[in-house]
Order: structure tokens, then sequence, then C-alpha cells
């Protein structure tokens, strides 16, 4: 049985993030912004790198022409990031996707 932990350490975390693409925001029905998720992801990855955390990017479709890149204000603070991009909605089907995930060695 696994245990559970109360508080997470960044030690035991990544920062997994999934199809921040345009045509992705085209479609939140929120009334938070796309402007304001994007402003909110950005403040997160400069979270993420004070603490060392591992950032893991992915999109779907970019390859196959489906859907375009993440966008770029998000993209512009991974310089240097491998952008794992699928071919199905599921990420967790990708085999690269969770290879990268388990690379991380993060089990929380």
């Amino acid at each position: 049985m696994r245990e559970v932990k109360g508080v997470w350490k960044a030690g035991d975390v990544a920062l997994v993030l999934i199809d921040y693409q345009k045509e992705m925001f085209e479609n939140v029905k929120s009334e938070t912004k796309p402007r304001e998720i994007e402003l909110n992801v950005r403040f997160l990855i400069r979270t993420a790198k004070a603490f060392n955390i591992p950032v893991i990017l992915s999109t779907v479709g970019v390859q196959m022409g489906v859907n375009g890149p993440t966008r770029p204000a998000i993209q512009n603070e991974l310089p240097g990031i491998e952008v794992i991009d699928r071919s199905s909605m599921d990420a967790w089907e990708d085999k690269a996707f969770r290879a990268a995930i388990e690379k991380t060695g993060r089990s929380g």
C-alpha cells in the first residue's frame, strides 16, 4: 500500500504542462481569461525553476499539423526544454510522455 503524504516537498513533485496551445485556449470556457491562465502558468514555471522542480511540457497534434505549438509566452519560459508532442489526447498513453515522467524519479 502506498504511503499517503500530508505535504509534498519540492523533491517529491514535477510540474507537468499539457496542451497549452492556441487551439486549447480558444476553447476555454471560464471566468479566467486565457491571458490570465497564461500568466499563471508562467508564474508556476518560474516557481518550479526556483525550487529545482522538473518541468515536463507536452503538446498534441503539432507534428500531425492539427494543432499549433505551445503558446510562445509559455514556451519562452522554458528555453531548451524538449516538448513531447503526442498523437493521442490521453498523455498517459504516450510512451515518450510516460518515460519523461518516470525519468524525473518523482513519486509524490
